[in-house]
């Protein structure tokens, strides 16, 4: 298959990597300075295990055109309107959009964007973009679900899921992928607002008094919200989040808390901001999603705050 990747971050970078790696054509879509960098030094992935460079295909946006068979974006959520006006050249009736973001609300705007060329996806990796812009594997896991959002099989469904096996990932095509993404938007919403309010790995959290019922009531209302909008999460699923954020010595921590301590923006509004404003619409009490949602808020403003001095 022929793809483009849009977003050639800690994700994007390392899907075009695996995809190229299993034999398919790919082309990222990158911003001039990092674009430049990718011709000029490859597309470098690090693990424990191999440092290996790819060269993919690279464009900008005014060198987009027709011709993939699937658009993937892995970009952040505030670069997704920029990012539909850069794809549109590409996108043809015969054209699949794969948004691989955090939360709900990309589909929404996507769907209005771009129809029925627009899929679910779901994307567990654990990578990160060195400030040397080499993306570093921390951990092996790679699973990948995909499937059409009115739940029925196709055959681009069948294909890309062929595509992404080849790429070496764990691959599903739920019955249900809206809701798929939903389940592990309350995961990430869990353990994004448990270890961004105390600053500490989940495990660090559960160590201390109160701090396993903490993460516990986090998690219960994250699935409470999910309910109430017709998306229960299983609960053997809600059981894998539990133990990421209550058994001791858990790494688990989230992008929010990793940029929050970092110093840089955060997703606060796709992974907590659009939670907590569902669940004022279903009358779902979320206190202390509220209150991670506003520490994340004051965060970001004051970022914006120090580059407008």
């Amino acid at each position: 298959m022929r793809f483009l990747v849009a977003g050639v971050g800690a994700v994007g970078g390392f899907l075009a990597a695996r995809l190229a790696d299993g034999g398919h054509e790919v082309a990222v879509l990158a911003r001039a300075n990092r674009a430049a960098e990718l011709r000029k030094h490859g597309l470098r992935v690090t693990s424990a295990t191999a440092d290996r460079t790819f060269w993919p295909g690279v464009v900008t946006a005014s060198e987009v055109g027709p011709g993939y068979d699937a658009v993937l974006l892995a970009v952040k959520s505030g670069a997704l309107g920029a990012v539909m006006d850069d794809i549109a050249p590409a996108v043809t009736p015969s054209t699949s959009v794969v948004p691989f973001l955090n939360g709900m609300s990309h589909v929404e705007r996507l769907t209005a964007r771009f129809g029925p060329a627009v899929l679910g996806g779901v994307l567990r990796v654990v990578t990160q973009l060195g400030d040397d812009g080499a993306i570093r594997v921390l951990a092996p896991a790679f699973e990948a679900e995909v499937g059409e959002l009115d739940g029925t099989a196709s055959e681009r469904v069948r294909r890309l899921a062929a595509a992404f096996r080849d790429a070496g990932a764990d691959v599903t095509v739920p019955a249900d992928i809206v809701g798929a993404m939903w389940a592990k938007w309350v995961g990430i919403a869990s353990i994004g607002a448990v270890t961004s309010l105390m600053r500490a790995p989940a495990g660090e959290i559960a160590a201390v008094p109160g701090g396993e019922r903490f993460a516990r009531s986090v998690l219960a209302e994250a699935a409470a919200v999910a309910a109430a909008a017709g998306h229960p999460v299983p609960d053997g699923q809600l059981q894998g989040v539990a133990r990421s954020l209550t058994s001791p010595g858990s790494p688990a921590t989230s992008s929010l808390s990793r940029d929050l301590v970092a110093g840089r923006p955060t997703e606060v509004e796709a992974v907590l901001g659009d939670l907590a404003g569902r669940a004022r619409a279903t009358g779902v009490a979320v206190p202390l999603i509220e209150l991670a949602t506003l520490a994340l808020r004051v965060h970001n403003h004051r970022l914006a705050e120090a580059v407008t001095r």
